[in-house]
């Protein structure tokens, strides 16, 4: 592995997956999962894309992805993939959807890539090194005071009516876990609210770790990347913010619960 330029053959690779299911937009069959969730032959070609790719840059590594599952499982090395995270946007023509590969290696996220087809956005991070979006380096915003006008996002399956009901701010929920992620570590929204598996949160968590944000459970427990290793989907969702924003937003919660 040469870790000189494997993040560059990584960002370029994740920007060609991306490109390959603008292209598919237009011409894509859809079918119902058994969790009645949407995939389309768009996610399928896009993975397999990113599998045959990714397998010539570190042909030791194992897979885990949204449509194929696990190969060599048990490896030190492994590529966490989604190949359209948001596909309800993607079917329906809505712009916030995008493509999300991670590098996990030795239970620790070490490279994350997000691509934003239709807006155009870049995002990187490696472990140590910063987040990036389009070759800028970006810093989520953080602050002890959490106004009436921030903005919290929140993924639909991971919110109850009540929670809801109580949470500050002007929560959105944006149908993409890597958009609400990516958009928290670039500032734009205060903090984001998750469920879902390793290939959904690896990329975006790092970007937003390298950020200057935190995750925790909304019991307030610690969270580890581990937690997800097994394949399994979070069974408590996660809050991520910056330190102080994420105390304002746990003590806000608490006041109205």
């Amino acid at each position: 592995m040469n870790k000189n330029t494997l993040l560059e053959d990584l960002k370029g690779l994740v920007v060609q997956a991306g490109e390959l299911a603008r292209r598919l937009a237009d011409d894509f069959t859809l079918e119902t999962k058994s969790d009645d969730s949407f995939v389309t032959s768009a996610d399928r070609a896009v993975e397999s894309y990113l599998r045959e790719h990714l397998a010539r840059l570190l042909p030791e590594a194992g897979f885990f992805g949204e449509e194929e599952g696990f190969t060599n499982r048990h490896a030190r090395l492994l590529w966490a993939i989604d190949p359209i995270d948001g596909t309800s946007n993607f079917v329906f023509g809505i712009p916030l959807w995008g493509v999300s590969v991670a590098l996990v290696e030795d239970e620790d996220c070490r490279l994350g890539v997000i691509f934003l087809p239709v807006l155009g956005e870049l995002y990187w991070a490696e472990a140590g090194g910063g987040a990036y979006l389009n070759g800028k380096r970006i810093v989520a915003v953080d602050s002890e005071e959490f106004t009436s006008e921030d903005v919290i996002c929140y993924a639909s399956d991971a919110v109850t009516a009540d929670l809801l009901s109580t949470m500050p701010g002007r929560p959105r929920c944006f149908g993409s876990a890597v958009v609400k992620l990516a958009w928290t570590a670039a500032g734009r929204v205060r903090g984001a609210i998750s469920l879902g598996k390793l290939y959904d949160l690896a990329a975006g968590l790092l970007l937003c770790r390298e950020a200057g944000c935190q995750t925790r459970y909304l019991s307030g427990q610690e969270w580890r990347l581990q937690h997800l290793l097994s394949g399994a989907a979070l069974r408590e969702p996660i809050l991520t913010a910056p330190p102080k924003t994420m105390q304002a937003i746990f003590s806000l919660l608490d006041k109205t619960s």
